[in-house]
C-alpha cells in the first residue's frame, strides 16, 4: 500500500492506475488533513476478493461452516473431485 497526494494522483493518474491495474497494490489517496476525507484506488480484483470475503463471513452460520472445512482440510480429511461428483 502507498498513500500519496491528491495532487500526485492529479498529476500521474495513469501511471498510478497502471500500478494498480498490474501489482493488485492498493493506493490511499489523501485529500486533506482529515484522515475521513482520503480514498482508496484498488482492483476490481481486489474490490470483488474483498466483497466475497465479506458475504462469507457476513455470518456466524458462513463463519461457522469455513472454519469447519479449514479444519477437515487440515486434518488431511479430503474429498477427490471423483468422489465429490459422485456424492451429489
Amino acid at each position: 500500500m502507498i498513500a500519496i497526494p491528491v495532487s500526485s494522483l492529479r498529476q500521474k493518474l495513469k501511471s498510478y492506475l497502471d500500478r494498480v491495474s498490474k501489482s493488485l497494490e492498493v493506493i490511499v489517496v489523501s485529500r486533506g488533513p482529515d484522515e475521513d476525507d482520503a480514498v482508496v484506488i484498488m482492483s476490481l480484483k481486489e474490490y470483488n476478493a474483498l466483497m466475497e470475503m465479506g458475504h462469507l463471513m457476513g455470518t456466524a452460520t458462513n463463519r461457522d461452516k469455513l472454519r469447519a472445512s479449514l479444519a477437515e482440510m487440515k486434518a488431511g480429511k479430503l474429498i477427490a473431485p471423483k468422489e465429490f461428483n459422485a456424492k451429489r
